[in-house]
């Protein structure tokens, strides 16, 4: 691994920083012209691509309008090694929604179809990375994100440069995946152990902590905000490449070999299918005292307060943020609950659980 001025140093791009420094007014004085797809490729995307190595008017490396096959449909980029695509970059114009799951399903689909492992979703101002091979739902293929426009021109560098053809060429964004997929899940199931007060976890507290009772850990495990944060995106040059214990948890994790709580893949319209979830379904949480109520509408979003809500994660922070006015990560499936069978209080993760075990 190289020492870290050493990585400092490699991970600096002059040409990279100067072409923000442009780009960024250009983009907040033009995101509400809708200034359209062919304009948002010549002005903002390729000279992004240009910054980071890529001869973009070689079609060896920068294959425009590319078909896999001549019944396919065409995508925007396909960035080629040794002339093999090695990632596809699908385009839309300044300031389309790109959380929109049509642009997703499209970009994951021309991906998956050819084989290639890597795409990028991007107006010109925001960039999502996918990987579009991991065996789980669509919006957990979301790697990174960053917008040009929100300023920050370190932490956009950071994330920008997984595009690099030096790194593409290195495949150094797999060990970033694997240790990105392997964080993602020990986070989840940490935040799950501390909304439910997991009993597995007071015990272990107590274990610490002798004098202290168990229900006095989980009333405190009640009161606490705990916030767990991935470490801020770096360049990948100098990664170390993933130990093979952490490749096998990856692995085992994508492909179903290990099974748990945390149900990958299973998405709130199988629940609905599958008649363990009716819409509208009144969903609530007593939270610090107060009680929260939110709604599941027939459209898969999350009522509360009056605003709809993509997830129940989403709709599970802005009700903390109601009662704290803090901004803690939740984790929806755990934090709110249903009216079950004899008025038995069940959250949405042990309904997941349920029918995965079907």
């Amino acid at each position: 691994m190289a020492r870290q001025n050493d990585f400092d140093a490699r991970t600096q791009n002059p040409k990279l920083r100067e072409r923000l420094q442009t780009l960024v007014p250009r983009i907040l004085k033009d995101r509400d012209r809708r200034i359209g797809e062919q304009n948002t490729k010549a002005m903002l995307i390729e000279p992004i691509l240009e910054a980071m190595g890529w001869d973009i008017r070689d079609w060896d490396e920068v294959h425009r309008e590319y078909r896999g096959k001549s019944v396919d449909n065409p995508v925007d980029y396909a960035l080629k090694i040794m002339r093999t695509p090695r990632l596809f970059l699908e385009a839309k114009g300044l300031g389309e929604d790109l959380a929109d799951r049509k642009w997703v399903a499209q970009v994951l689909g021309y991906a998956t179809m050819a084989g290639v492992e890597w795409c990028v979703l991007t107006d010109g101002d925001e960039w999502r990375f996918y990987n579009s091979t991991a065996a789980v739902d669509a919006d957990e293929k979301l790697f990174r994100r960053v917008r040009l426009s929100d300023g920050n021109h370190d932490d956009t560098m950071a994330t920008l440069l997984l595009l690099a053809r030096d790194n593409i060429e290195g495949n150094l964004l797999e060990p970033l995946w694997a240790a990105h997929f392997v964080d993602r899940r020990v986070k989840q199931a940490l935040l799950e152990m501390l909304e439910s007060q997991d009993k597995g976890l007071v015990r272990l507290i107590h274990r610490k902590v002798p004098k202290l009772q168990p229900k006095q850990i989980t009333e405190s495990l009640g009161r606490l905000e705990v916030r767990l944060d991935s470490p801020a995106v770096r360049s990948p040059v100098g990664v170390a490449p993933p130990t093979p214990a952490t490749r096998r948890a990856a692995s085992a994790a994508e492909t179903g070999q290990r099974r748990s709580p945390q149900v990958h893949g299973v998405s709130l319209a199988d629940l609905i299918g599958a008649g363990l979830l009716k819409a509208p379904l009144r969903l609530f949480r007593r939270y610090k005292g107060s009680m929260m109520e939110a709604t599941l509408l027939s459209d898969g979003r999350i009522e509360f307060q009056g605003v709809a809500y993509k997830s129940f994660s989403a709709a599970g922070e802005a009700a903390k943020v109601a009662v704290t006015g803090k901004k803690v990560n939740t984790d929806g499936w755990s934090f709110w609950q249903i009216e079950g069978d004899g008025g038995k209080l069940r959250t949405l993760a042990s309904i997941r659980e349920a029918y995965q075990k079907r």
